[in-house]
């Protein structure tokens, strides 16, 4: 678990690092398999999220890192089974919620959108923003806050998760 949890807040300190950064675009991050590393991914996503939301009027979301943390066990978890799917019999964190309870993430809300495959930050969001469900998530009022997982498979397949929450008071 101690591991999860440096993992985690070095992905945190990457995505403010990256935010502060001026990359050519978010959207060109991540343009060729392979090319980007996972910091970047995570950065170009929370940008390429906030950016739908507020041109949505809505709020942007804020980064935490326990949600990065239960977005990341989630991908790694993905990529070493090989499958995309939102509850992942046999793995050791099943459910979100069993994620959100290992990051230690108390919640009242929550939502997840997962992708396979996209070559680039910006082709998942572009896939999340074309299907009503996942794009209701990322357009969700309710949701406050965003983590970001991104694994590759030994096939070198991406796995893209955003974890929402909205923080029990």
């Amino acid at each position: 678990m101690a591991f999860y949890a440096r993992r985690a807040v070095l992905v945190w300190l990457l995505v403010l690092a990256s935010a502060c950064a001026t990359p050519a675009s978010p959207t060109e991050v991540g343009a060729e398999a392979g090319a980007a590393p996972p910091s970047d991914v995570a950065g170009a996503l929370v940008q390429l999220t906030n950016a739908e939301r507020t041109g949505a009027g809505i709020a942007p979301l804020r980064a935490n890192t326990r949600l990065m943390q239960a977005a990341q066990l989630h991908a790694d978890q993905m990529a070493r089974l090989g499958r995309l799917d939102h509850v992942l019999s046999g793995a050791q964190y099943p459910r979100p919620e069993d994620r959100l309870a290992a990051a230690g993430y108390q919640w009242q809300a929550y939502a997840e959108n997962i992708a396979m495959g996209q070559g680039s930050a910006a082709a998942a969001m572009d896939g999340w923003m074309h299907s009503s469900g996942h794009r209701a998530n990322i357009l969700n009022a309710g949701l406050t806050e965003i983590g970001i997982g991104f694994a590759r498979d030994s096939a070198g397949r991406p796995y893209y998760v955003q974890v929402f929450g909205n923080p029990r008071s």
